[in-house]
């Protein structure tokens, strides 16, 4: 690999686009059902403005819309809406 190239790799490699997690997606599915998520719609995991975050989509008990955010570093619960 020539230096440009190498330089290039470790840059897009160093992007949040690569940012690894440290809550999988099993324990970010636990944590939204023990946010009151009956049924998960959509779970996926996002970067919004350098975060790494899942963003799940769903409704509670009483089949009433929700959406939750948990940071995907730490398994902390951003929002519930």
């Amino acid at each position: 690999m020539t230096r440009p190239a190498l330089i290039l790799a470790f840059a897009l490699l160093s992007t949040t686009a690569f940012a690894q997690t440290a809550i999988g997606i099993d324990e970010a599915l636990v944590i939204v059902r023990a946010n009151g998520m009956t049924t998960v719609a959509k779970l996926e995991h996002e970067h919004e403005n350098g975060k790494s975050l899942w963003e799940a989509e769903g409704l509670d008990a009483s089949k009433k819309k929700m959406k939750i955010e948990i940071n995907a570093l730490d398994g902390k619960v951003i929002s519930i809406k």
